[in-house]
């Protein structure tokens, strides 16, 4: 009896302690990509990157402000496609085409996604282009 009691108590220990790690780690991982700059993730993306990875990266696209950059891409290539996402300070355009990144463009939104301006405060090069 004695044994079957310090069993239990021995599995609900180790049951709250595996609860209480999977908050602590959820909630620092959850934090650390709330940290993370949409410029910081935008300048770690690559060319060639397939089109699934970018989109993990950086989440669900939700930006309209370079549609007619994207339009001239798909009037050039009829099988690219484009995702945008507009921050407070940016817009981020990536062209793909065959499911791999073939442009990833950061524009200051203050000008614009025609505009030739690069994002304010990027670390990395604002236009690449994988025929440049």
């Amino acid at each position: 009896m004695a044994i079957r009691c310090l069993l239990k108590n021995a599995h609900r220990t180790a049951l709250i302690g595996a609860v209480q790690l999977a908050i602590v780690v959820g909630a620092s991982a959850v934090t650390a990509h709330a940290d993370t700059s949409p410029l910081t993730t935008w300048c770690n993306l690559n060319l060639g990157q397939g089109k699934a990875e970018v989109l993990a990266a950086m989440g669900t696209p939700n930006g309209s402000q370079a549609d007619s950059v994207a339009q001239l891409w798909t009037e050039m290539s009829p099988s690219s496609t484009s995702a945008e996402w507009d921050t407070s300070g940016a817009i981020l355009l990536a062209g793909f085409d065959n499911g791999n990144t073939v442009h990833l463009m950061a524009y200051d939104a203050k000008y614009g996604g025609a505009s030739p301006i690069g994002a304010p405060g990027i670390t990395c090069e604002p236009f690449r282009n994988q025929n440049s």
